[in-house]
């Protein structure tokens, strides 16, 4: 890796070939963040260079850095987000739907005595890797990278607890609800062990991790709680220890403000009322929280509608909100808090809207071997919107 300072690398970032003449002073003003905040903090935690590249993601329209929320795209404003949009939005793939891999299903046993079985999607051979996903998804979420890392290792893309084709304990199919206390059962404590008792059931004592949205959260407890498993961990667009207050303050309740609503019985009902509507509810997300607003094609709504239509799904998903979003919640832990040196990318889109960039500056706090890469033009579904980036980023941080 050339040697030179977290400084020099951003700027090249800001100023040097691939930058976009045309980006407005909010943008630029972007990368000085990412500069001061990011880099700077990365280089003096760590005590020596971090090189943050700026990776370019093509065919999709420039983020907004002011990150508007929902009440922004009333009067044609939504409507016209989506027409600007790129719909060249598979970069010259064929969609693989989730019967063109290779599924499995091992059982766990929980602590409290019952099974928990959980489904994933393993192919490729080399050391293993395991791909873990967040809400709104499931393992078919890596759709777009699992082939292409699987020519370099073992991808086990994996459902979590709640999720996918995995068990949602406690769930009654009676009254389309999980009877079990989602903070003693859906909890960051009980789905981190979940990967623990996965890797050891298919009889990994080691591997590299991968945790994006939710999954980022569990992945920043594992390499603290079980870092004799970690060789290498990657993080994309992560939520760390301190964003929860600044994802709950009021500023930014116009981007969060689907977490109260999924801690409601009314939730599930409503959203799982017909088919229709939960394609409109899930849609909104995808789109939404993406910064090429037309990015996902209609073939792709419709099999992630067919996830969520699943007996439990909708309400597996909600119940890791009322676990850990909620005042009874647990929250982190004191080593939670404590840095690692374990070796990390961080992966960020710039236009998420969800999980903004601006909150990279706790990234370095905890990681102090840290590779940082903000993805342009991507937003929080950094692995499906800039998947050549992503990959190649993966895969060459593994191999080095």
């Amino acid at each position: 890796m050339e040697h030179r300072s977290s400084h020099a690398a951003l700027e090249q970032g800001l100023n040097g070939q691939g930058s976009d003449s045309r980006e407005d002073a909010a943008s630029i003003e972007r990368r000085r963040f990412l500069l001061t905040a990011g880099a700077g903090i990365a280089a003096a935690v760590a005590g020596n260079a971090a090189v943050i590249p700026r990776a370019q993601a093509a065919g999709e329209v420039k983020p907004s850095y002011r990150v508007p929320t929902y009440r922004d795209l009333y009067r044609g404003k939504w409507e016209e987000l989506i027409a600007q949009g790129s719909t060249d939005s598979l970069y010259g793939r064929k969609i693989l739907r989730p019967e063109d891999f290779k599924h499995y299903t091992v059982t766990t046993k929980d602590p409290r005595g019952y099974d928990v079985k959980f489904h994933y999607v393993r192919e490729g051979q080399g050391e293993p890797l395991f791909l873990f996903h967040g809400w709104p998804g499931f393992w078919w979420d890596y759709w777009m990278n699992i082939k292409e890392l699987a020519k370099h290792f073992d991808v086990i893309a994996v459902d979590m607890r709640g999720y996918g084709d995995s068990d949602k304990p406690g769930y009654n199919p009676k009254t389309n609800r999980i009877d079990l206390d989602p903070i003693d059962h859906y909890d960051l404590n009980t789905t981190v062990d979940d990967h623990m008792r996965v890797a050891r059931a298919l009889g990994i004592e080691k591997a590299y991790w991968l945790g994006h949205d939710w999954a980022s959260l569990t992945m920043h407890k594992f390499v603290r709680r079980y870092p004799e498993m970690v060789k290498k961990l990657i993080l994309a667009n992560p939520f760390l220890p301190g964003a929860e207050t600044r994802y709950l303050s009021p500023a930014f309740h116009g981007h969060s403000y689907y977490a109260s609503f999924h801690s409601t019985p009314l939730a599930t009902e409503l959203v799982g009322s017909s088919r229709e509507a939960t394609k409109i509810y899930f849609r909104w997300f995808f789109n939404w929280w993406s910064a090429n607003k037309a990015l996902w094609t209609p073939e792709e709504i419709e099999i992630i509608t067919d996830n969520f239509v699943k007996p439990g799904n909708i309400e597996g998903g909600f119940s890791w909100y009322r676990a850990n979003l909620s005042p009874a919640a647990r929250g982190w832990e004191p080593r939670d808090y404590e840095p690692t040196h374990i070796p990390t990318l961080c992966v960020w889109g710039e236009g998420d809207t969800c999980v903004i960039i601006d909150w990279a500056d706790l990234v370095p706090q905890y990681y102090l071997n840290l590779k940082f890469v903000p993805v342009k033009n991507a937003g929080h579904f950094v692995m499906r919107e800039a998947p050549d980036v992503f990959n190649q980023q993966v895969i060459s941080f593994l191999k080095s």
